[in-house]
């Protein structure tokens, strides 16, 4: 990954051929899949800092909105494989076989 282009994806994989973008719009599914884990690591996060920690709810949200910016690229990119591993199903016979779409 570069850090000059952080959203640019193969276009397809080097072993089984299989296509990153099958439509236009496919990833737009990956943002619920973000939402919903960057919901739940917030919560998790700040319950920690001010219940367990005993911080201020001012802190654990600077401290939350630092790792979220920190974590940006890689919940994006995260959230797009969690998306392809759930729409896309895997053939194990393609493994190793390279074939045009």
């Amino acid at each position: 990954m570069q850090l000059s282009k952080p959203l640019a994806m193969n276009k397809q994989c080097p072993v089984c051929g299989q296509k990153f973008e099958p439509e236009p719009g496919f990833y737009f599914g990956a943002m619920f899949i973000s939402y919903i884990f960057l919901a739940f690591f917030s919560l998790g996060l700040t319950g920690l800092l001010v219940f367990y920690f005993h911080q201020s709810v001012d802190l654990a949200f600077l401290v939350l909105l630092l790792t979220l910016a920190v974590m940006f690229i890689w919940n994006l990119r995260f959230s797009r494989s969690i998306w392809i591993h759930l729409v896309v199903k895997f053939d194990p016979k393609t493994v190793g076989q390279t074939h045009k779409h």
